[in-house]
C-alpha cells in the first residue's frame, strides 16, 4: 500500500466534505455585497490531505524528524487527525522506522468505537486499518509460503546428500570387490607360472 493511494481517498473524501449544501436558512439575500472574502477553516479532512501532500514531497532524510514530530504532537494530543497523521507515516513503505502493526493499534479505536460514526476521519481510517490488515495477511501467508519453500528446499538437499553419500559408499565397495579380485587373479597367475617352471619328472 503506497502512501500515494491513500492521500488520494483522502483528498477524494475532503472534496466530499467541502461540497455540503449551503444552508438556505441562514443566508441573506438582501445583505449588501461586499469584496471581503472569508475563508472558512479547514476541516480535518482537508488538513490531512495537505499533510500528505506535504509528506510526499519530503525526502527520505526527513521523514525521520515528521514523525518524531508526530509522535509528539500525539502525546499531547490524542486527537483523531494526530492519531490518523502518525498511524500513515508508520504505514509509510520504504522507510527504517515503518511498523504496519503500531499504524492498526492507533487505528483500531477508531473503527471500533460506535461513538464516533459521526467523525469525518473515520471512514479513512477504517479504510486505512482494512488496507493494513490485508497488507499484513499478505505478507504473513508470504512468508509462510516462503519457510515452506525453504523447508522443503532443506528437506530435497538433506535426500540428495544421503543418497550421495550411499553412492560413495557403493562406489568405495566395489573399489575393493575390484581389488580383492584383481589380488586372487594374481595369485592364480604367479601359481600358474611356478607349475609351469617345475621340472618335468621322467
Amino acid at each position: 500500500m503506497k502512501l500515494r493511494r491513500a492521500c488520494g481517498l483522502i483528498v477524494v473524501a475532503a472534496t466530499v466534505a467541502a461540497c455540503a449544501p449551503i444552508d438556505s436558512h441562514n443566508t441573506r439575500y438582501d445583505a449588501p455585497w461586499k469584496r471581503t472574502v472569508v475563508e472558512p477553516p479547514l476541516s480535518d479532512p482537508d488538513r490531512l490531505a495537505r499533510y500528505c501532500d506535504r509528506m510526499l514531497t519530503l525526502p527520505p532524510s526527513e521523514l525521520a524528524g515528521e514523525l518524531d514530530a508526530a509522535r509528539l504532537s500525539f502525546e499531547k494530543d490524542q486527537s483523531e487527525l494526530n492519531r490518523l497523521q502518525l498511524a500513515l507515516l508508520l504505514s509509510l513503505p520504504g522507510t527504517s522506522f515503518r511498523n504496519d502493526s503500531a499504524a492498526i493499534a492507533l487505528l483500531r479505536p477508531l473503527t471500533k468505537d460506535t461513538g464516533r460514526e459521526g467523525s469525518t476521519l473515520r471512514p479513512l481510517a477504517i479504510w486505512l486499518h482494512s488496507e493494513l490488515v490485508e497488507l499484513r495477511r499478505i505478507e504473513e501467508t508470504s512468508q509462510q509460503q516462503s519457510a515452506k519453500l525453504r523447508e522443503e528446499l532443506r528437506r530435497n538437499e538433506e535426500t540428495l546428500q544421503q543418497q550421495s553419500a550411499k553412492l560413495k559408499d557403493e562406489q568405495r565397495r566395489a573399489e575393493a570387490l575390484q581389488q580383492k579380485l584383481e589380488a586372487i587373479l594374481e595369485m592364480e597367475m604367479k601359481m600358474i607360472e611356478r607349475e609351469q617352471n617345475l621340472p618335468k619328472k621322467k
